[in-house]
């Protein structure tokens, strides 16, 4: 790193440090505003996308990318990528305008999240009786807790789901199948159900335009730097790829010891979309919002591209395997066998019990203390191919790949 300038490592390092002071500041506004109450850990985990992920993931992806990040701006700055002072100015403005655009649309859904309504109100909220035109409402803290314990039993919350969609509504004879409503508490037709998650999703609307939570406030100032991050990430990635042999013939030997760090960040990120596809099929069970089929065919695609981009940085680390050609077959039959036997669905299950609506203190732990090891893991400098196997362990390897490849 000594090839690099001063002043770079200072300019990557404080914003870096900004990125992750905003994070920890929005989650911790919601413990302080909601821990009185004791609901500061429900309304994180349910939206763990937002309060979990990004401080405890956020911080090993930006460890993971800072050393490449420094040497990446410093060759770009410093002319000696080709294009790289108005390719590097172009990403960041188009990075920041994209960030501000998509924070704009999320800001403006007609779904509101409980986190948003001031902790009074949550638990001043006592439902409201059964009329003639709509069902029993159930009270938001009765339906929190029914949800975290549903969602360790058996299937989870999956086997809830249900479309509100209205020709679905009109000609699929399911609509008449009772299913446990959670808005109102009880069976309901899903018919009547989409009826009760309407008439919930306009009672927490109006809950949050009548008492907004200092939370809502922060979050609304943060989102857009969430995204920035985000975009910044995958920018990066595709960056690194592109300018590879030119960062090895500037810095030749500095660029060997990012290369694992990549992988991990990436794939660690590679959770937060899978976390937020498993939010969606939650918010779908409470207010119907996110069960037709714009989030079905989004939320799988957003995936996708955090899957490809992983994929990106594997690869980047994978080049200094000398095999890396056979290496990287072996791994991708390991992770399309992988992502044979985990299904979609089961994996958003799976996140929504564990770090989802039915996560707990213990599990956030579990996931901050793995992500802790990795952190040490590229701080201390571990590489895979410094790992030396004996004979018999390469023929173990070799067996357990070809198996899961032919899987």
């Amino acid at each position: 790193m000594k090839e690099t300038h001063l002043a770079t490592r200072i300019g990557v390092t404080l914003a870096f440090a900004l990125l992750y002071a905003a994070f920890l500041a929005e989650t911790g506004v919601l413990v302080q505003e909601f821990g009185a109450s004791g609901l500061a850990l429900r309304l994180a985990a349910l939206d763990s996308q937002n309060f979990i992920f990004f401080p405890v993931a956020g911080l090993l992806a930006l460890v993971a990318f800072w050393k490449p990040t420094v040497l990446l701006v410093d060759a770009m700055v410093r002319g000696r990528l080709m294009y790289g002072r108005p390719v590097l100015a172009a990403s960041l403005v188009g990075c920041a305008a994209a960030a501000w655009a998509i924070a704009g649309a999320f800001q403006s859904s007609d779904a509101r999240s409980f986190y948003e309504i001031r902790p009074d109100a949550l638990v001043a909220d006592a439902g409201a009786p059964a009329t003639q035109g709509a069902p029993h409402r159930a009270a938001i803290t009765e339906i929190l807790s029914r949800m975290k314990i549903l969602s360790g039993i058996d299937k989870g919350l999956g086997e809830y789901q249900a479309q509100c969609d209205r020709e679905w509504l009109q000609y699929s004879t399911a609509a008449d199948v009772e299913k446990l409503c959670f808005p109102a508490g009880e069976r309901l037709p899903v018919r009547d159900c989409c009826t009760a998650k309407a008439a919930f999703r306009a009672h927490v609307n109006a809950l949050a335009a009548k008492a907004p939570s200092r939370t809502a406030t922060v979050h609304n100032v943060i989102l857009p730097v969430k995204v920035f991050f985000l975009l910044l990430l995958l920018g990066l990635g595709v960056l690194l790829v592109q300018y590879r042999k030119g960062l090895e013939r500037v810095y030749r030997r500095n660029l060997s010891g990012v290369s694992f760090g990549l992988a991990l960040g990436g794939a660690v990120m590679l959770i937060w979309p899978l976390m937020n596809a498993a939010y969606l099929e939650t918010m779908s069970l409470l207010t119907g919002s996110g069960s037709a089929s714009a989030y079905t065919v989004v939320a799988p695609l957003v995936a996708l591209g955090f899957g490809a981009w992983t994929l990106l940085l594997v690869f980047f680390h994978l080049r200094s395997y000398p095999s890396q050609i056979e290496y990287a077959a072996k791994v991708g039959g390991f992770i399309a066998a992988a992502v044979g036997v985990f299904r979609y669905d089961e994996i958003t299950n799976y996140l929504a019990r564990t770090l989802g609506v039915g996560g707990g203190l213990v599990a956030i732990i579990v996931f901050a203390v793995g992500v802790c090891a990795l952190i040490l893991s590229i701080l201390m400098g571990v590489d895979p191919t410094d790992i030396k196997l004996d004979e018999d362990a390469e023929d173990v390897v070799k067996t357990v790949m070809e198996s899961a490849g032919g899987d």
